[in-house]
């Protein structure tokens, strides 16, 4: 299960969102150089861009916005560097096109806090945003009560008359560093909420991708918790913007996922767990045992992944289990997570914390 059941498109992680905005903001050209992905990078997660896994993450996100086809990552194996996993020399942004000084945007008189759109170059259709956004900085200026912070979608309604519209355009140039943010409009991204359960005072929550497992799980732990203090759904995807919500439970020192083998599987945990370091939350770790358990099931056919994403991939997982995994993905297989079922499990005690 790894697609939200009402078909909304999924918005990007929120780390990819400002890994974006950033490198849009940077892109003056269609080609973009690697030391020009570093430098998005650092400027939109420094403490990611600093950290232990930075090359894992980088290619996370490098990968989550090729998804989106807001870039395209070399086909050339020469375009790409030694390291693991390995990273482009240069990347393709689909969503940057050649942009001319907008005559239009000198009429406009910019808000204060619109200083800066003086000296960027803007697109008609950036404009057109931005100056939706400027007469709300304006109508607002001397009525604080309508700058009293509400949800982003509730308000890009008041703004655009689209509750979508930002959903939107904090991936885009407009919100990179230095030039909009969610505070100045008084606004935030409502994560979804974590579906958990208390189970004891251990200090691990545990997290399972799919409603099936989280059940099996729970009702198999809650005699015996051990070091799992709690348990999570996350709900596929949803769990990349549900991770904050972790910050409400007690005492959690440590995030274990456990989630379907296969390329989102394995995508959504690594890209949860740059959300979670930036909010101050340990990373996310997988439930070794479990994954050791699944990877003893039989596979079934699946989406036949690359041997650079599923590189990216499984660096996730621990070392031992990369291999196994990374074969499962480049021969087009995949092992759902409910393949461990209840009498396996309940038959089984290596997986229990």
């Amino acid at each position: 299960m790894t697609a939200l059941p009402d078909h909304t498109p999924v918005p990007l992680s929120p780390g990819a969102a400002r890994f974006s905005a950033t490198l849009q903001a940077r892109a003056d050209r269609v080609t973009v150089s690697r030391a020009t992905l570093m430098e998005a990078f650092t400027a939109a997660l420094p403490g990611t861009a600093s950290g232990r896994h930075a090359r894992t993450a980088l290619s996370t996100l490098l990968n989550e916005l090729a998804e989106y086809q807001i870039l395209s990552l070399p086909s050339d194996p020469a375009r790409w560097d030694v390291g693991r996993p390995a990273l482009p020399d240069r990347v393709r942004m689909n969503a940057v096109t050649p942009t001319k000084t907008n005559t239009a945007r000198r009429q406009i008189s910019w808000r204060p806090e619109l200083d800066w759109a003086h000296s960027v170059r803007l697109t008609a259709a950036q404009t057109e945003d931005l100056s939706a956004i400027n007469r709300w900085f304006r109508d607002t200026s001397h009525r604080p009560e309508e700058r009293k912070p509400i949800s982003l979608r509730e308000r890009s309604h008041e703004i655009f008359k689209d509750e979508k519209r930002l959903d939107t355009l904090i991936s885009g140039a407009l919100f990179a560093p230095e030039r909009l943010s969610l505070d100045q409009l008084a606004t935030y991204r409502e994560p979804p909420p974590l579906t958990y359960r208390q189970l004891g005072n251990g200090d691990t929550l545990l997290v399972a991708e799919n409603s099936d497992t989280f059940a099996t799980l729970r009702s198999l732990l809650t005699p015996s918790p051990g070091n799992i203090g709690s348990i999570a759904f996350g709900s596929g995807r949803a769990f990349e913007a549900s991770v904050e919500n972790i910050r409400e439970l007690p005492a959690i020192s440590h995030i274990n996922y456990y989630g379907d083998l296969d390329a989102e599987g394995l995508a959504i945990p690594a890209r949860a767990s740059i959300a979670a370091t930036q909010r101050g939350l340990p990373p996310i770790e997988p439930a070794t045992e479990l994954y050791r358990l699944l990877l003893g099931r039989d596979a079934t056919p699946g989406e036949c992944i690359g041997d650079h994403r599923a590189n990216t991939l499984v660096e996730w997982l621990p070392p031992d289990l990369r291999p196994s995994a990374h074969g499962i993905l480049t021969t087009g297989r995949r092992i759902a997570q409910e393949a461990t079922n209840r009498n396996l499990l309940g038959s089984e005690s290596r997986w229990r914390l």
